[in-house]
């Protein structure tokens, strides 16, 4: 395992796919029609809580996950403060890094700099389990990223990224949901799914038979179709 100065590891983690078509495919779906996969396959609850959305509604990720673990501490150590060195280097091109947050609410845990650092070395995306700050930054540059809120307060001697690349838990819809490295995160204007890495293909092919099915039901009933006649030949609606 590679060290950056003598403390901070590279962990890299390569995932068995095409990240880019895997991600230009999953970009075509919605995350309702990603959810009703996971459900149709028992995976009840892999959606974060309600209120974490993009920073403008058209935004939309996908991406294998790369996790990172924050804190609340008035800590202001360098050597600490400084663990994203590893973290940027251990990032590899399509991931998507999410951040829990423990529920700190003191200031903006996410930023420009942050994104471009982290754009720099293939991240393509952020899911942040709390705020972001440098809002119209991000915008601007079209880094898609989602949160809870917005706070314009600076995170160092407040909040600090202190491991990566290690399970975490966020805000789920029926309690904490756990997200490991290499999971795949999906988010649009609905919110965020994590499926869980094992399923990155499975429910994607699913869901794209679904979309492809539903495309058809939504033809017919603009034409005017009996609506049980519809459900019958395609099985959405």
């Amino acid at each position: 395992m590679e060290i950056i100065s003598n403390s901070y590891p590279v962990r890299k983690k390569e995932v068995n796919y095409d990240w880019q078509e895997i991600q230009d495919r999953y970009l075509k779906l919605y995350a309702g029609l990603v959810s009703d996969a996971l459900e149709h396959m028992g995976y009840h609850n892999q959606c974060m809580a309600s209120g974490i959305y993009p920073l403008t509604h058209n935004m939309k990720v996908a991406g294998p996950a790369f996790t990172a673990h924050g804190i609340s501490t008035p800590s202001r150590d360098e050597k600490v403060h400084d663990i994203r060195l590893g973290m940027f280097k251990s990032m590899t091109p399509g991931v998507v890094q999410i951040r829990d947050t423990q529920g700190d609410t003191s200031c903006g845990q996410f930023g420009e700099i942050s994104a471009t650092a982290a754009a720099a070395h293939g991240c393509v995306g952020a899911v942040i389990d709390g705020s972001t700050r440098d809002s119209n930054y991000l915008i601007d540059m079209g880094f898609s990223t989602f949160c809870r809120f917005r706070n314009p307060v600076e995170a160092f001697g407040r909040f600090m990224v202190v491991d990566y690349q290690i399970p975490i838990y966020v805000k789920g819809m029926s309690g904490l949901l756990v997200v490991h490295p290499g999971d795949y995160v999906f988010g649009d204007n609905d919110g965020v799914v994590i499926v869980p890495q094992e399923l990155t293909i499975p429910v994607l092919e699913l869901a794209e038979e679904w979309f492809a099915s539903e495309a058809k039901s939504r033809q017919a009933m603009a034409e005017g179709k009996n609506p049980f006649d519809v459900y019958e030949e395609f099985g959405r609606f």
